[in-house]
């Protein structure tokens, strides 16, 4: 410690102009930190935007296809063209049923589409009922007289939509979306519910609101900002600009493509917490101000040394106060940033990948490509053909994960090379655009991939490869060319590449049309009494009607291969096939008759008389069935109870039973099994959270812990361990 006055004020003024140092160092350095964090702060916002747009336009392009799939059907039409009460409740149900196959949740989006006519009295037709007006308007969208007769007097006079929101019967907040469908006879309006929490995430922090050049329609339920207050902002504000500042609220604007919805997202700036003053300003203040003495105190004694020799001893080594490593810190805030880039980065290219796939897919569906949305992934006219690989499965079976893994890798092969644009299209399929000359290019191409994939010799592929087109707007018509091609996959079991040139050679050779996927339309129809078995039977005696005539030997193997439908058709509803053949006829002496003129007529006359004693008894039967199927899971759901088991002991086919419990539930046996199970399983967690899961799966008739806990995951989004914890915090 130094003892005179000199050394005192020396290593005051040092400490001073290090202060200085110090003070102005972490000015600067706080000034650049805040700038970064702000521009961060932004930049996430707006990638949340973006986000929330994509994934709502994605769920509004759901909706609407699913809207546009029920008022342009033949049953909508029908509906609207009603003559009387037989017709009007017989085209209700129709609309019903197509109704509530389209209003699901689907992609993570829950919505509801109801219909009526344009007029004071008709009834509303929801996916599960048909309502009176007056209850639905008031019951279910909770609507007021004056709002109701808003609404018609809108529609009375124009044509454009009404949206608004309304609180379910649970109190939470629904999207009211009406349009208006003009048909030949009346017009019918159709109300389309969405609620908040699927359309917009509901864990998003900032506030949002939903809007068009009316006003606002939709916006989070505890916003800060009042609806009319925003606005008005948003009118008064530049449209060329993205973003406007309202009151001390940042507020960005982002539309909805395809239609006039605009997002409107707000949010404050962020402020300075006392976290970030310590990380970011005190801790490194007070490093610096420790490192600063100690360089004092050095640079202090160097000078003072010719005074050091008259002093006694200053300091001894425990004076010395060790260095800080500063470098350390900035190191690791240099690799959290390197980390927090790599991750930005492999977003990015994972947002690309799926819009590329969207993007292929409009492209083989045909849809209007948004050059704005797509404008750096765009292809240009080229020679183009689709190949569309189908992973052949057995309906009742498990679906099978390694399919997807497969699936997975074909994206990655395909991303590497530039002639291959992947697009899935469903679990089992997907596409690949090809850009080639001829198609013997793709074929040699299909078999790199599928020997770079190497897929297991378990698994029955099979890929159909169109002719060669030039232009985009010919893909779509390559892909219904797959498509088409792939209804023959189970006529050649030995290929797993088939092209059109291929089947039009076999074709040639006085082949027919039948391929298996319509045998197995025209066997479903039958079963569920569907009229449209008719139009089915008709439809195929056309296709091969046209062009050139069948010779006798492919018109006679067609004339078998329909008795043989007709045969499993009255197998599968076990009944005497005398019922419906002449008194003198069996299927045998049926085949003799081949070459008769009436032969086409007698066969849809005999399913016409099919379809006349499925839909005379099949209600009753049906019914009954269904009920005993389900009294049977629930009194034995701990059991092994197979769909097999279950069709033996109902006395029916494993396929028929297949279909009427699922036409009587609304879901497959296996699903209503497995779900029924794991219900089970969590009333008995309830009572008793300490059970083993082993244990807990054989109660509730799962052989395996692995199969119990994989269940159980599927259905709840957790394990049955992390339920049981869940449990004991309540």
């Amino acid at each position: 410690m130094v003892r005179g006055k000199y050394k005192k004020k020396l290593n005051t003024v040092f400490l001073l102009v290090f202060t200085l140092i110090i003070v102005s160092f972490m000015s600067i350095f706080m000034k650049i930190v805040m700038d970064q964090r702000s521009k961060e702060y932004e930049t996430t916002i707006i990638n949340t935007i973006k986000t929330t747009l994509n994934n709502s336009q994605i769920k509004l392009e759901v909706i609407n296809s699913a809207l546009d799939l029920v008022m342009e059907s033949d049953e909508a039409k029908n509906w609207s063209e009603s003559d009387n009460n037989e017709m009007f409740y017989l085209g209700l149900l129709k609309v019903q049923q197509k109704i509530r196959k389209s209003s699901s949740k689907v992609n993570n989006v829950n919505f509801q589409i109801s219909a009526t006519f344009l007029d004071e009295d008709s009834l509303v037709i929801t996916p599960v009922s048909s309502e009176a007006k007056d209850y639905y308007f008031k019951k279910n969208l909770g609507l007021t007289t004056e709002k109701v007769e808003q609404i018609y007097d809108h529609f009375e006079n124009k044509s454009s939509y009404m949206a608004f929101t309304i609180n379910n019967r649970d109190g939470s907040s629904q999207i009211c979306y009406i349009t208006k469908k003009a048909y030949r006879k009346r017009d019918v309006l159709y109300f389309t519910t969405i609620n908040y929490d699927s359309f917009v995430e509901e864990n998003l922090e900032q506030d949002w609101y939903l809007c068009n050049n009316n006003g606002i329609f939709a916006m989070k339920e505890d916003a800060n900002v009042p609806a009319n207050e925003i606005f008005e902002a948003f009118q008064n504000s530049d449209l060329a600009s993205n973003k406007f500042i309202y009151k001390d609220y940042n507020v960005f604007k982002q539309s909805f493509y395809n239609i006039d919805w605009i997002l409107l997202y707000s949010y404050k700036d962020k402020n300075i917490d006392t976290a970030m003053i310590f990380v970011y300003f005190l801790i490194p203040f007070i490093l610096l101000t420790f490192l600063s003495i100690f360089l004092s105190r050095i640079i202090t004694n160097k000078l003072y040394r010719p005074i050091k020799e008259v002093l006694d001893d200053f300091f001894s080594d425990d004076n010395y106060q060790k260095d800080v490593d500063e470098f350390k810190i900035l190191k690791q805030n240099s690799n959290m940033i390197k980390t927090l880039n790599q991750q930005l980065k492999l977003a990015i290219s994972e947002r690309n990948n799926l819009i590329v796939q969207r993007l292929n897919r409009d492209l083989l569906f045909g849809i209007n490509i948004n050059k704005s949305i797509y404008k750096d992934h765009l292809i240009g006219d080229d020679n183009y053909c689709v190949a569309v690989l189908e992973f052949l499965n057995n309906p009742y079976e498990d679906v099978d994960d390694n399919i997807f893994l497969y699936k997975n890798e074909i994206l990655a092969y395909t991303q590497d090379i530039n002639k291959l644009r992947y697009a899935n299209i469903n679990y089992y399929t997907c596409a690949i655009i090809i850009q080639c000359d001829k198609v013997k290019e793709a074929i040699t191409m299909i078999h790199t991939l599928l020997e770079n994939v190497e897929i297991d010799y378990d698994y029955d592929i099979r890929v159909a490869i169109s002719n060669v087109a030039y232009g985009t707007k010919k893909i779509k018509e390559c892909f219904e060319e797959s498509k088409k091609i792939l209804e023959y996959k189970f006529l050649y079991n030995q290929r797993t590449i088939l092209t059109m040139k291929q089947i039009k050679e076999d074709l040639d050779r006085n082949s027919y049309y039948y391929p298996l996927v319509i045998e197995n339309k025209l066997i479903h129809s039958v079963l569920n009494g569907d009229i449209k078995a008719v139009e089915i039977f008709n439809d195929l005696i056309n296709e091969n009607s046209a062009g050139d005539k069948l010779s006798p030997k492919a018109f006679k193997n067609l004339v078998f291969a329909i008795i043989g439908t007709i045969s499993r058709i009255v197998q599968e509803l076990k009944t005497d096939s005398h019922k419906f053949l002449n008194e003198n006829d069996d299927f045998s002496t049926l085949s003799d008759q081949w070459n008769r003129k009436d032969i086409i007529p007698k066969l849809r006359k005999i399913l016409e008389d099919i379809l006349l004693y499925v839909n005379n008894n099949k209600k009753d039967s049906e019914n009954s069935i269904a009920e005993e199927m389900l009294t049977y899971i629930h009194e034995h759901y701990w059991e092994d109870i197979m769909l097999v088991d279950m069709a033996k002991k109902m006395n029916v086919s494993e396929k028929y039973c297949g279909i009427l419990f699922k036409k009587a539930v609304g879901d497959n046996y296996k699903n209503y099994l497995n779900n029924y199970r794991i219900e089970k399983a969590k009333e008995i967690m309830y009572s008793n959270t300490k059970i083993k899961v082993s244990t807990l799966g054989k109660q509730v008739g799962f052989n395996s812990s692995n199969t119990f806990i994989r269940v159980f995951t599927k259905y709840t989004g957790m394990t049955p361990k992390a339920f049981a914890e869940q449990i004991k915090h309540l």
